[in-house]
């Protein structure tokens, strides 16, 4: 009973934390076109998913993010639009990857600043004070992971 009430509150401070800071980061720096987001959660667990649907809600409040979500990095090729930015949360890695189709300085001044506003969103969620399960946040150039999924999911059509 404890940990459901301690739970309960860690994700109301978070949700409180993760509001005021997407306010604050989206309010000027938004971008004015849709940016297509891809979130895979392989971590199957409760509290991830509700740090996820924070995420989410906060990005989709902006009016600016169009969210799909999987369980799993796809094999497959796709067959629809691709994505702009995929972030990923790994199950056993404590790491949050973000990854983009090039690295930022050969991205459209568009999805710069839409990489930032998941950056910083994405680092008050997983590194903030009220976190439920912290992780370091990476991109493509920070770590070997983000850049060789980045290959992978833009041979496969996902970027």
């Amino acid at each position: 009973m404890k940990l459901q009430r301690k739970l309960l509150i860690t994700v109301a401070l978070l949700a409180l934390t993760i509001g005021s800071v997407g306010i604050g980061v989206l309010g000027d720096t938004a971008p004015s076109e849709q940016v297509r987001l891809l979130v895979i959660d392989e971590t199957h667990s409760i509290q991830s998913s509700l740090q996820i649907e924070l995420f989410a809600k906060t990005l989709v409040g902006a009016g600016t993010f169009r969210i799909h979500a999987l369980t799993e990095i796809p094999t497959e090729k796709n067959t629809e639009d691709p994505y702009d930015i995929v972030v990923i949360v790994p199950s056993i890695v404590e790491q949050v990857w973000i990854v983009t189709p090039d690295v930022p300085s050969r991205l459209t001044p568009t999805l710069v600043q839409a990489l930032h506003v998941v950056e910083s969103i994405t680092d008050k969620m997983y590194e903030g004070e009220h976190t439920l399960d912290p992780r370091a946040v990476v991109g493509v150039t920070d770590d070997l992971f983000p850049a060789v999924y980045s290959g992978f999911l833009v041979q496969n059509g996902w970027l």
